[in-house]
């Protein structure tokens, strides 16, 4: 028996575990690639899922944003519309304001006051005058105070006039139209312009 010899067998076996060493590392490597592509695609196909969620809210964006626009434009042109209104509304209270003023000062001036010049400045009115006395001056003031279309009278000058064989005054009054016969405007006042 010493002559037997057991390295084929040996060598068979060996060829047999590498044979199957060889092909489990081939499946496994198969194996690992295939869950490795599938993962690829599970990951490729959730990008494109996201891709599309982006391109879908991108568009939704680029929808509001032309309806935010809209809405801008819209806000716009109703506070241009209510300006307009506004303004309209103005002229035509501004537009009976001085058939009201000439009515009321011819109502509440005295006789021995005259005015030489009278200016408009949107609300305020100034008017430089003539008075035969203080006293007619006084009850042109007192008037002026009581009466509903004028407030805020302010004597802002008086002065006798010696040049004439009368003893009159010359005055600087200035006084103001109530904003329930005039509303207080917004527009620039003409200034310097006489009514």
């Amino acid at each position: 028996m010493a002559h037997v010899n057991l390295l084929p067998w040996r060598e068979a076996q060996r060829q047999r575990h590498k044979k199957q060493y060889i092909s489990s590392l081939i499946v496994i490597s198969i194996a690992v690639l295939a869950v490795f592509w599938i993962l690829g695609e599970v990951i490729d196909q959730q990008v494109r899922n996201q891709n599309s969620r982006n391109n879908y809210l991108e568009q939704q964006i680029g929808v509001l944003d032309t309806q935010i626009q809209r809405i801008k434009d819209i806000r716009s042109s109703k506070a241009e519309i209510a300006q307009r209104m506004a303004l309209i509304e103005q002229l035509q209270v501004s537009k009976n304001v001085s058939p009201i003023v000439f009515d009321e000062l011819a109502r509440i001036v005295p006789a021995g006051v005259s005015f030489e010049k009278m200016s408009r400045s949107g609300n305020l009115i100034e008017i430089i005058g003539i008075s035969e006395s203080n006293n007619r001056l006084s009850a042109f003031m007192r008037k002026l105070e009581q009466s509903d279309v004028f407030t805020s009278g302010v004597l802002s000058s008086i002065t006798a006039d010696v040049s004439t064989s009368n003893a009159v005054s010359d005055f600087k009054l200035t006084f103001s139209i109530t904003p329930k016969v005039a509303p207080v405007q917004n527009v620039e006042p003409d200034k310097g312009r006489s009514q």
